[in-house]
């Protein structure tokens, strides 16, 4: 199954950073990560939905010319989640592609994109 998601152009970094660059936990301040995944060029995934209402983590968004997309589905069963980012993959890379950083999208469950506003 999971040879499935191989055509796609993407690799997936988690926040614990398993090839151990940047060696987040749990406490790092969301400003924090977001500066250096950013300056890295990486586009942020997230359930969490705040980045474009709290001042650090909208700061470092906009300082770092960082991509964001909030996902549905925090409390889905993994496999949801998966559905949710594929069916809207193309769009997803559509607006990468197209669309100069920074920038927050939310996807809703209808597969729609919904631009944040960054203070």
């Amino acid at each position: 199954m999971i040879k499935a998601a191989r055509p796609y152009d993407f690799s997936v970094e988690y926040h614990h950073d398993p090839k151990n660059k940047f060696r987040f936990n749990d406490q790092t301040p969301d400003d924090e990560w977001i500066s250096k995944v950013a300056a890295e060029g990486w586009i942020i995934f997230s359930h969490d939905r705040k980045f474009h209402t709290l001042l650090p983590e909208a700061a470092a968004v906009k300082q770092y010319g960082a991509g964001c997309f909030y996902l549905p589905g925090a409390s889905s069963p993994t496999w949801d989640k998966a559905v949710y980012f594929m069916r809207s993959y193309q769009g997803i890379k559509q607006r990468v592609a197209k669309i100069n950083k920074p920038f927050i999208f939310e996807l809703k469950y209808n597969g729609k994109f919904a631009q944040k506003a960054i203070p």
